[in-house]
Formats: structure tokens, C-alpha cells, sequence
């Protein structure tokens, strides 16, 4: 993490010795998250937007009043074409005013991006998981935020295959990976579609799978409670798949915001604010 610490000091000195993102807090330190599978702007139904060129406006009020001020956005199923108008790119059309902007490596289904704004990046890489059924990747994104070192994580784990789910395992690995490789970090955060699906053993607030990050020390904004997918039809297959795992800050006005226009997932937001803030 040498070249890290390095890009972080040369950050922090371009900004007079304070992060250029404390402008964009609020006075008392709490700032939006935001985790949402956008489908590939394509209702979760293929890889290619379906928002035919004379809608983009529409369509794109629709996404902005959705992320409205967010600091920090991780998105899975990202679409680097935000119609079917493909000289509209997502980038610029929904995150032009962000500083920090990373699209992730399309994989299909999966396109893990992380966008944030009020910060300067430190550094970015993808990392493959070692047990997975399909190419799954994390992206990484190391920010330097109000004078701190921020590690921020979007990710799309394997999915479940149903009651007698062989993934399970995998996704288990997955999230003892993330817990791993966080482990020295003193702030993180880990955003995305972890595709954990109500189990017998689970209670209506509770979805054991999600106990490994609880027993490490994170703040969770959804213990299973919380169903975000799908956001229309199927009322019966309610999951709590989406979610905002976080250590080092403190949680609060966890939402779940549905629309069944922009995505088959609902977004789910929280406010945080660095522990050591006070």
C-alpha cells in the first residue's frame, strides 16, 4: 500500500491538507450512499439498454431523482450505454458531475461500478474471486475522503439456484474474501447484489448468510428484512438480495425506493458518517 499512502499525501496536500470532499458534506458529516442493480437499464432482462433515444430525458430524470444527491453510488448491471442511442453514455449523461467515476468490466450479468463525488481516487483495480461458478469479480476503489483513507467496494456474487443451492458455499467464500481482504482497513465500503435468498432457517428481519459480516464488525443496512428484488410482478419472490455493509462509520435513514420503470431491483440508500467524526 506504499504507492497508496504516497497518492494519498499528494492528494491531501493539492487540497491544502484537508480532503477536496468536505465541501460536499453537510455539517454534520452525514453523506448518501446508494446500492442499486440498474438491470442494465433494461428491467434486468438483457445486456443492452432497452430506452429507445426519444425517451433519454425522461428516463434519465427518472434515474437522477432516484441517486438525487448521493456521494457514493455502486451500481451493478451497469450499462455504459444509457439508451439505445449508443452515443449517450452513461458517464457523462447520469454521473457527469461526480469526480470520480469507474466502470466496471462488463462480465454479463454483471458490470460492477462505483462512482463518487466531493473525493479524489487513490487508487482502482478489479479482483477476481477464487471460488465462483461464473467470472465474479469485486471493484475496488480507494478514495481519499475528508482527510481519510475510504475503501469502497461493489460487487455482484453468485446467484441462488434454489432450495438446494450447491452456490451457497461460493458465495460463502466470496464474502469471507471481502471480510479478508478488508481486514487492515480502518473504513469500508462494500455495496451490491449478493444474491441471498430467503432460507427456511431465516426469520422475517434475519437472513443468516449475511451473519458473516455482522460477526466481523460491520454495520449491515439490510440483515434480510428488507426485500429488494424483484421491484414488480413475482410478489411471492421477494429477496432481500441488495445491500450496504460498512465498518468504520455510523448508519442511519436506511431506504428501500422502488420504481418499477428503471430497474427489476429497488435501490437501496443509507446516510453514514465517519465514527470518528465527533
Amino acid at each position: 500500500m506504499m504507492l497508496a499512502a504516497i497518492a494519498l499525501a499528494a492528494a491531501l496536500a493539492a487540497a491544502g491538507g484537508r480532503s477536496p470532499s468536505s465541501a460536499a458534506v453537510a455539517n454534520d458529516g452525514w453523506f448518501t450512499v446508494v446500492s442499486w442493480n440498474v438491470g442494465h437499464h433494461a428491467m434486468g432482462i438483457g445486456r443492452r439498454p432497452t430506452i429507445p433515444p426519444g425517451k433519454d430525458d425522461e428516463y434519465l430524470k427518472g434515474y437522477r431523482d432516484f441517486i438525487a444527491d448521493a456521494r457514493v453510488v455502486g451500481l451493478c448491471e451497469y450499462s455504459a450505454e444509457f439508451s439505445t442511442n449508443q452515443t449517450l453514455r452513461t458517464v457523462d449523461a447520469l454521473f457527469g458531475g461526480y469526480d470520480v467515476k469507474l466502470e466496471g468490466t462488463d462480465m454479463f450479468p454483471q458490470s460492477n461500478s462505483i462512482f463518487a463525488k466531493g473525493c479524489q481516487l487513490v487508487e482502482t483495480e478489479e479482483r477476481q474471486y477464487t471460488k465462483r461458478k461464473r467470472a465474479k469479480y469485486y471493484k475496488f476503489a480507494r478514495l481519499c475522503m475528508d482527510g481519510r483513507e475510504v475503501c469502497v467496494i461493489e460487487t455482484h456474487l453468485d446467484f441462488d439456484t434454489g432450495p438446494d443451492d450447491p452456490l451457497r458455499e461460493a458465495r460463502a467464500d466470496q464474502m469471507r474474501t471481502l471480510i479478508a481482504d478488508m481486514e487492515k482497513e480502518k473504513y469500508v465500503i462494500i455495496c451490491g447484489d449478493f444474491n441471498i435468498s430467503k432460507r427456511p432457517e431465516d426469520t422475517p428481519s434475519h437472513a443468516v448468510e449475511y451473519d458473516v459480516f455482522a460477526n466481523a464488525g460491520y454495520t449491515l443496512a439490510n440483515r434480510g428484512q428488507l426485500m429488494t428484488w424483484p421491484s414488480y410482478k413475482r410478489p411471492k419472490r421477494l429477496q432481500p438480495i441488495d445491500n450496504i455493509i460498512v465498518k468504520g462509520f455510523e448508519m442511519r435513514n436506511v431506504q428501500v425506493k422502488s420504481s418499477d420503470k428503471l430497474s427489476d431491483h429497488k435501490m437501496l440508500s443509507c446516510e453514514l458518517r465517519f465514527k470518528d467524526a465527533l
